[in-house]
């Protein structure tokens, strides 16, 4: 697993895993609103009882926190990864979906953030989503050709 992103912005990401561990289950649940919102046809892949009860949010809560945590060594995370992009494949996520979600989430983190999302904040998030993004599109890409 590669890591494409500048130094500044795994720094900048990894000193919001504080902020993350804290505030990640706002910021995602939000980010499903704003998601759901404004892209209501994406509805039909999410399973809206997860949505409902929390444990959606939760999981991304999580897999966000996990990803601020170790951007810098992304090869702890290739169990969670390989999880969530089978995940994604039974469900039919596309790549071009993945910038829908990146907007989403920037939005809902400046939405519960306030002003703690500050330019620079968002930035390296922008840098670490498309990333981020790129590593699950290759790895599903993988996955559906070994079906």
């Amino acid at each position: 697993m590669s890591n494409t992103v500048s130094q500044e912005t795994i720094n900048i990401v990894k000193s919001t895993a504080p902020i993350l561990k804290k505030h990640g289950q706002k910021i995602t649940t939000r980010m499903y609103e704003v998601m759901f919102e404004q892209y209501p046809d994406v509805k039909t892949q999410f399973d809206m009882s997860a949505q409902a009860n929390g444990t959606q949010p939760a999981k991304l809560a999580t897999a966000v926190y996990s990803y601020a945590t170790h951007i810098d060594h992304l090869e702890t995370l290739q169990a969670m990864v390989d999880k969530i992009a089978h995940r994604h494949v039974q469900t039919h996520v596309l790549p071009e979906q993945y910038p829908i979600v990146g907007k989403c989430l920037l939005q809902a983190m400046k939405d519960v953030l306030g002003d703690a999302a500050t330019e620079e904040v968002v930035a390296a998030w922008s840098e670490a989503y498309q990333a981020l993004a790129e590593l699950f599109i290759n790895r599903e890409q993988q996955i559906y050709q070994s079906n």
